[in-house]
């Protein structure tokens, strides 16, 4: 846009991609453009399947699996999924997002990697409706993703910019219980939630792998010993 507003976010494109500015950000700050590019997704894949969140997965036992993001924020988690193998399909609800996920994968595209093919473009889309509305037969993904954002009262330490950006941006998910629900009756093996390691779960899980600062809830579906 040519005229910045006075207040909230605003998206700014220029040669080098698309950039989340915000009106009450100090001056000179660079606002928020996401970086996909194939160094950054080999760092971020570099814990393996020995991860919490390939292991979560299930991907330290089995080959990769065909995972439906509901909540796809940042797109990292969905990139590392992609990196050990998995076909991603994210969705996302906020527009602004959407947008910058797009701009990403478009600028990561020019340099091709290998795990781009796993990861089509994101949807724009609220999860729990595409997935009542385009899975009706049945399920279709093995698993299904939710990263809910919750405000959290405990954390000590001021969140990265992009995590307080995208708290402020999105909002609480507060109908994540209800897509947990959703979620439950269309995946074919799992569901996986990720969530802060001392936050309480959205529903008893049936297993856990626990991070050094987030905690993946794991329910099987059908609910079976593994």
């Amino acid at each position: 846009m040519d005229t910045p507003p006075v207040r909230g976010f605003y998206l700014v494109s220029t040669p080098d991609g698309l950039t989340l500015k915000h009106a009450d950000a100090p001056s000179g700050d660079s606002g928020l453009r996401l970086d996909l590019s194939d160094d950054d997704a080999v760092r971020r894949a570099a814990g393996g399947k020995q991860s919490a969140l390939a292991k979560a997965f299930g991907l330290h036992r089995r080959a990769p699996s065909r995972v439906l993001d509901t909540t796809a924020g940042l797109g990292r988690d969905a990139c590392m999924l992609a990196t050990l193998g998995c076909e991603v399909q994210s969705l996302e609800r906020q527009p602004a997002l959407h947008a910058l996920l797009c701009d990403a994968r478009e600028r990561a595209a020019l340099v091709a990697p290998d795990w781009l093919a796993r990861w089509p473009t994101p949807i724009l889309t609220d999860a729990q409706r595409w997935i009542e509305t385009q899975l009706p037969g049945g399920p279709s993904f093995d698993a299904i993703y939710i990263d809910p954002m919750f405000a959290s009262s405990r954390r000590k330490a001021k969140p990265q910019k992009a995590l307080a950006w995208l708290a402020e941006l999105a909002g609480t998910d507060d109908d994540a219980p209800a897509l947990l629900a959703v979620a439950r009756r269309h995946a074919r093996k799992r569901v996986v939630v990720k969530q802060h390691g001392r936050s309480a779960p959205l529903a008893p899980p049936d297993n856990q792998v626990v991070g050094k600062a987030v905690r993946f809830d794991i329910y099987l579906t059908p609910p079976v010993l593994e």
